[in-house]
């Protein structure tokens, strides 16, 4: 009788046996993954479009004009008044100037490969669609710098940051020891707003048309004024008192008081500034003479390249007088 050798099991090698479970666990996850459509963007935030006029169109240009005039009378107030006899009357005059801005010229291009392209439709993505976002976002974003403080290259300014604008500094408090809101009442706070709008609005022979209608105020002091109530037996915020008592609502106005991000630090030795101001295009705005424009697409070796320009101008002072700094709030 023949004897056959006992069969011994042939043993695994125990990485091996991990690593195909391993496989097999990651290979399910895959399958059971669910891919959300959404795709997360940056968190980003430009206000330009609420606080700035803006003139669209005009062709690409070198530079934008603005004539001015001012008036003058060679005789004094009363002279206009004659008698009979009288042979000596005043003479009008016009004195006009012409004021000039640059304009800015902003030049960008998307670059991916033919093969990187095809690789991402198969999976229903589009190179060119999330870079053309890109493109906007980032000349969304330098809009909103040339609109509140302009460019150092340039050295050009906006409406935070203009040395021709006049400005002051906040009152102190009733105990002298500051002239930061977080330490100062509700109505210290009034007062310091309706000085900068008084000081407008007397600026510009008190004109109705020069009110102002818009202060822009760092975030922290706009919070500040949200939470912080009137007094402590009163359920009306700071910022409700402030819109219902300044000068501008007084007249049968509206002012708006709104955050800035740019107000932080924008004022005298890196203090906080309060920006008071008419929101109008005939008062302050910029142009924006040619929107973003795709050319025409360019292919080199094995890539694509898309090239965007667009033009825009420095931020136009009309009226340089209709506009206000008061710092260290």
């Amino acid at each position: 009788m023949i004897q056959h050798p006992a069969r011994h099991p042939i043993p695994r090698n125990p990485l091996v046996t991990d690593l195909r479970a391993d496989d097999s666990y990651l290979f399910l996850m895959k399958e059971l993954e669910k891919m959300d459509e959404k795709i997360l963007e940056p968190l980003t935030g430009t206000d330009w479009p609420r606080d700035m006029p803006v003139i669209t169109g005009g062709g690409i240009t070198e530079s934008i004009a603005t004539v001015d005039v001012t008036y003058a009378s060679t005789g004094k107030d009363d002279d206009n008044l004659f008698f009979d006899a009288a042979n000596d009357i005043p003479v009008i005059q016009a004195d006009m100037s012409k004021q000039v801005v640059r304009t800015f010229n902003f030049g960008e291009y998307m670059a991916f490969s033919y093969m990187e392209r095809m690789k991402m439709l198969e999976v229903g993505r589009d190179p060119e669609t999330f870079l053309n976002k890109g493109i906007r976002l980032h000349l969304d974003k330098m809009l909103d710098r040339n609109v509140y403080v302009g460019f150092k290259k340039a050295s050009s300014t906006g409406l935070c940051n203009n040395p021709a604008v006049t400005r002051s500094a906040a009152a102190q408090n009733a105990a002298g020891t500051s002239t930061l809101w977080r330490d100062k009442t509700a109505d210290e706070i009034l007062n310091d707003i309706n000085r900068a709008l008084s000081a407008v609005w007397e600026k510009n022979d008190c004109s109705s048309d020069a009110l102002p209608n818009q202060v822009l105020i760092p975030v922290e002091q706009y919070g500040q004024l949200v939470g912080r109530k009137v007094s402590h037996d009163s359920e009306r915020s700071i910022l409700t008192y402030l819109l219902e008592n300044n000068i501008v609502t007084r007249q049968g106005k509206t002012l708006h008081i709104l955050p800035c991000k740019w107000c932080k630090s924008a004022g005298s030795d890196y203090s906080d500034r309060m920006v008071v101001y008419m929101n109008q295009e005939d008062r302050i705005c910029f142009n924006l003479t040619l929107p973003l424009q795709r050319c025409e697409t360019e292919s080199i070796h094995m890539s694509i390249r898309i090239p965007y320009i667009a033009q825009f101008s420095e931020v136009r002072f009309l009226y340089p007088t209709t506009v206000r700094y008061m710092d260290g709030i």
